[in-house]
């Protein structure tokens, strides 16, 4: 059952992190679990609070029983005492990436866009990443996480070309050049929770934060870059209402490739979520997400919040402002429905207005999804498996205007790059027997396709350090294909 296990010692995580290893291990023990309880799992990091008693009890091990647990089936480094808990795992990612076909054209894309850097011969691609996650709990009520990512990579043109015209990489925010062609970046996250009592946990973070449980979210989601907000948790039995405030940044900022440096505006923005779950089978919420504008009526930028911001009403905005406002109003409605156990059907729609420049579109985004978390209902004893198959379709604003829901350069209404509008199928599965898993992977827009095929073997379950070998095919839909344009991002 999913409390128990996430609550079963001081030192689980307080939290389900935004990386889909977790989510699907969290959603997958909600899907299944038909105990008469609640978890509340719109809005994410899903918060779990624990009061297990201090210090966490450490079996006796020598020294070979001690590497091999902490290496291969739990956290790295685990402290305690009577007032806390921490719990510190480095994390690491090396990556290559080999091109079979269409090399001569990826190295002339190279000497156009890099014409200093050394470009002779087949190119091969990286992705160094070298870092830590700490986390844990200060008696019973403070929880925290703090995450630190050190970056280096050099991207295909397909990549390469979308960071480029997109000013960053997705989700990772920006950076600098590294070695001529490559990118240097680094990333932090944290968070801060107090649960004040059984229904209220007030969080302070810098991160991400995504509503409903599909591939993509159309409310809001993780593509953009990290960002400080503050939120509120407050349920009351099988209700609850979240709000959240962030403090986002308007698209003013440098090229990788030219260094060339550009002026930020901030902005801010706020979502109240009210949603209620009479049981383990059906979840509804609502969802009224505003970016507030940052400018006066001459268009210049001001950073002083608007006094309604702070006025947790969810609906005042949208009858103050209605959806046409310098303020952007959006509304939207996320459901989950278990119909049977291990299967899971999920949907969602949001409302954004007109847009401005063509009257007769709305601003709009739906999906419709399905996921099904065990393929043998239970019968193969350790096999993990699970289906997803997703459709989703937006029309989105292009981030020109400072109140679109953007945020440092990436749009927080979609996980599509491609462009304004957009309709996509995506479908998922996994086999995983002990450590050795098989995944395939497709998406289809009417513009290109990706199919891939990874064979991985976890090293350990609790951290999700993992080896993998991945084949990846990618088409598009003309022959002459800009690579300067930003298409779909996985």
């Amino acid at each position: 059952m999913l409390l128990a296990t996430m609550t079963a010692t001081a030192q689980e995580r307080y939290f389900t992190p935004l990386g889909r290893m977790f989510d699907l291990d969290m959603q997958a023990s909600v899907a299944q679990d038909t105990a008469d309880r609640v978890l509340f799992t719109a809005m994410k990091p899903v918060l779990v609070p624990t009061d297990e008693p201090l210090p966490i009890a450490k079996p006796e091990l020598s020294t070979a029983q001690w590497l091999k647990r902490h290496f291969f089936d739990d956290d790295f480094l685990q402290f305690s005492s009577d007032v806390h808990a921490i719990t510190v795992n480095p994390i690491f990612h090396f990556q290559r990436t080999y091109l079979r076909n269409d090399k001569e054209t990826e190295l002339a894309y190279y000497k156009r866009v890099y014409p200093n850097a050394d470009n002779d011969g087949d190119k091969f691609y990286f992705l160094n990443t070298r870092g830590f996650e700490a986390f844990g709990r200060l008696g019973k009520k403070i929880y925290f996480n703090t995450e630190f990512y050190e970056n280096q990579a050099r991207y295909t043109r397909y990549e390469d070309s979308i960071i480029n015209v997109m000013r960053g990489i997705p989700g990772q925010g920006f950076g600098k050049a590294f070695k001529d062609d490559g990118k240097d970046w680094a990333i932090v996250f944290g968070h801060l929770s107090v649960n004040v009592n059984k229904h209220l946990t007030i969080t302070l973070g810098n991160g991400k934060n995504s509503i409903g449980s599909g591939y993509r979210s159309v409310i809001l989601s993780d593509l953009s870059f990290n960002y400080p907000f503050l939120r509120t948790d407050l349920n009351f039995g099988k209700f609850y209402y979240y709000v959240l405030w962030g403090y986002m940044q308007s698209d003013h900022w440098s090229y990788f490739s030219t260094h060339e440096t550009g002026e930020s505006h901030y902005k801010y923005a706020s979502y109240h979520v009210a949603g209620w779950k009479p049981n383990n089978k059906l979840e509804l919420s609502v969802v009224e997400g505003v970016m507030w504008k940052n400018t006066n009526k001459d268009n210049v930028y001001k950073y002083g919040p608007n006094a309604m911001m702070f006025v947790p009403m969810i609906g005042l905005p949208l009858a103050s402002y209605g959806f046409n406002d310098d303020n952007r109003v959006q509304i939207g409605f996320d459901v989950n429905y278990t119909p049977i156990k291990y299967i899971k059907l999920y949907g969602q729609y949001n409302y954004q207005g007109k847009n401005r420049a063509i009257s007769t579109k709305d601003f709009r985004g739906y999906q419709l999804g399905l996921h099904w978390f065990d393929l043998t209902f239970g019968n193969v004893n350790g096999l993990k498996s699970h289906f997803q198959m997703e459709y989703t379709s937006s029309i989105i604003s292009d981030g020109r205007l400072s109140s679109d829901f953007w945020n440092y350069g990436y749009p927080l209404t979609t996980l599509n790059v491609v462009r304004n509008d957009i309709d996509e199928i995506f479908i998922s599965t996994e086999l995983e027997y002990k450590r050795v898993a098989l995944e395939g992977l497709w998406q289809h827009t009417q513009y290109s396709d990706r199919k891939s095929l990874t064979l991985r073997y976890m090293l350990n379950r609790k951290t999700k350090w993992n080896v993998y070998l991945t084949a990846q095919k990618r088409d598009v839909d003309f022959a002459n294909y800009d690579y300067t344009r930003p298409w779909l991002w996985p």
